[in-house]
């Protein structure tokens, strides 16, 4: 296999010195089949079954690790890390809820009432404690959404200090669609009820969506959340004593229970008719008991020094995640264990970094440093990007872009990028510029209802105010005879998340090739501007989180 390739390179290389128009052309070709080699060699090594689905805290995680520092040391990046390591590591506690330990007791005047596990209600397990038990009056908060910046408030005129809250799963549909998708995030809500000094959060399933059945099944497995340096763990809340989510139909249970018609709430709260926010005049008994075990995991962490003497000062960082699901049960939930490897999600972001490392370092550096960061724990909630903007290896004022590559679909030859959250910030343009030079255009967001701009790493530096895209592969296709759209879906409804993501699917290496270079090109660009990018005016992210 590498011998016909070398064999191609000693023919360009021979024929690259005929004419300076010649060389420049030999050089691109050359540059993009090792691009295609090197890409291939990545992902075969990340997705093979060896590497178990490289799930965080294993060994096999930390193999990946390795490799992709090996490359970084040969690429002749630098470690940033103070003890001179390519690796953070990243505290974690898995939590694990006590198999048939979570209640849920309705007491009302006329008397209680149990709701039945998985089929009406289950629990989140405590990262904290092992045994967790509240009985407290409930009130319901709308949506349970409080927002300076989109005028809403559903905690206005009450207090729910010391009660359980009781919210819809869903937003106003007025709100914007990435707005929209923060403020209704279930753990943004589940904040603001905690620091609103609520001792239990309920979570009632939107009939409209399938959030209850895609979160049961996940609710017995191991949770994870990264430790602070005084022990507590982020975002785990000490006074919620109970976290569960319950069905629409359990949610007109409980209602019913308080005198009151859940449809007739929830059809006001739909058509923002009146403040919904209700003290119920009934209380709620959690119950749960969960196990936790402590472990680590690895972000990997690499410095290309920028060529500006004053420039090199400030970071682009190019993200993209290390981990995948590891091993789980089938589907029919039989006892074969199969291995997710995550060959397009996302070993394919984590191949394009290194090719980008690779490119950048044997050309011409731009003015600016670029941080590359492969994350941990992506999969469990964006942990380890988390995790380095609250620990950050540079001063976190010298972070002045993110741009990150997460499930490079690069499965058919793409007409078009996207630049999830370009329309936020000056970055555009960076992208835009890229994409022209490569003769592809820069499309807007085909599925804005899935709020893609909150669902990946650059997230986690979207929320320390720093402006930030997710580069993808568009949708369109340069082969008329081949649907771009229609090749993505399929592989987000059959393959995405399944062990059949793997490198069997017809990877296409000429479109992650091109791919490569359209990132390459938006980070040089990003690099060398005179101007550091910056939040649009108006943007609803921008105002939030400077």
């Amino acid at each position: 296999m590498h011998q016909p390739v070398k064999l191609i390179f000693a023919l360009l290389l021979l024929f690259s010195f005929n004419a300076t128009g010649e060389k420049a052309t030999s050089s691109l070709v050359e540059d993009s089949l090792l691009t295609k080699q090197n890409l291939q060699q990545h992902i075969q090594f990340l997705a093979d079954d060896s590497l178990k689905g490289r799930y965080p805290g294993t060994e096999e995680y930390e193999k990946a690790a390795n490799y992709v520092a090996s490359h970084f040391k040969r690429y002749g990046l630098m470690p940033v890390m103070r003890d001179k390591s390519w690796f953070q590591s990243v505290p974690l506690i898995e939590s694990t809820l006590v198999k048939d330990s979570a209640q849920f007791i309705i007491n009302a005047n006329n008397g209680s009432q149990s709701l039945k596990y998985h089929d009406e209600f289950f629990t989140f397990p405590s990262a904290i404690e092992s045994y967790e038990e509240v009985t407290a009056p409930l009130v319901f908060v709308g949506y349970g959404i409080s927002s300076k910046h989109l005028n809403y408030d559903d905690y206005q005129g009450i207090n729910v200090t010391g009660k359980i809250v009781i919210f819809i799963n869903g937003q106003p549909k007025s709100f914007p669609s990435d707005a929209g998708a923060h403020v209704s995030d279930i753990r943004e809500k589940i904040r603001q009820a905690a620091t609103r000094g609520a001792v239990g959060v309920i979570v009632v399933d939107h009939p409209n969506n399938q959030t209850y059945l895609n979160l049961r099944e996940k609710a017995g497995s191991p949770f994870l959340k990264w430790q602070m340096e005084d022990g507590s763990v982020f975002d785990e809340f000490s006074n919620l004593k109970g976290v569960s989510m319950i069905t629409s139909k359990a949610a007109e249970k409980l209602f019913a229970a308080a005198n009151k018609r859940y449809i007739d709430i929830y059809t006001d709260l739909e058509n923002q008719k009146k403040h919904s926010s209700i003290n119920m005049g009934i209380e709620i008994t959690l119950r749960r008991k969960s196990l936790q075990a402590k472990l680590f995991s690895s972000n990997v962490i690499g410095v290309l020094e920028g060529s500006d003497p004053e420039l090199k000062n400030e970071y682009v960082v190019l993200t993209s995640h290390l981990d995948h699901l590891g091993s789980r049960k089938d589907r029919n939930q039989q006892r074969k264990f199969e291995i997710n490897n995550g060959a397009i999600d996302n070993a394919s972001g984590i191949a394009v970094m290194l090719e980008i490392a690779r490119r950048l370092s044997s050309g011409e550096r731009p003015k600016r440093s670029i941080l590359f960061l492969a994350v941990t724990a992506e999969e469990q909630g964006l942990l380890g990007s988390n995790y380095f903007v609250h620990n950050p290896p540079v001063p976190l004022s010298t972070i002045i872009a993110n741009v990150n590559l997460d499930m490079v679909a690069m499965l058919y030859p793409f007409a078009d990028v996207i630049a999830f959250g370009a329309e936020h910030s000056t970055l555009s343009a960076a992208i835009k510029t890229a994409a022209i030079q490569n003769k592809t255009a820069l499309s807007p967001d085909p599925m804005p209802e899935q709020a893609i701009f909150v669902r990946s790493d650059h997230y986690s530096f979207v929320k320390k105010g720093i402006p930030s895209i997710y580069l993808m592969i568009g949708l369109g296709s340069k082969d008329p005879e081949i649907n771009g759209a229609k090749v993505f879906m399929d592989f987000y409804r059959n393959h995405y998340h399944q062990p059949t993501d793997n490198t069997s699917l017809p990877i296409n290496y000429d479109a992650g090739a091109d791919f490569t270079k359209i990132s390459l090109d938006a980070l040089k660009t990003i690099g060398n501007d005179a101007a550091a990018p910056s939040w649009n005016e108006g943007s609803f992210f921008g105002k939030a989180f400077n």
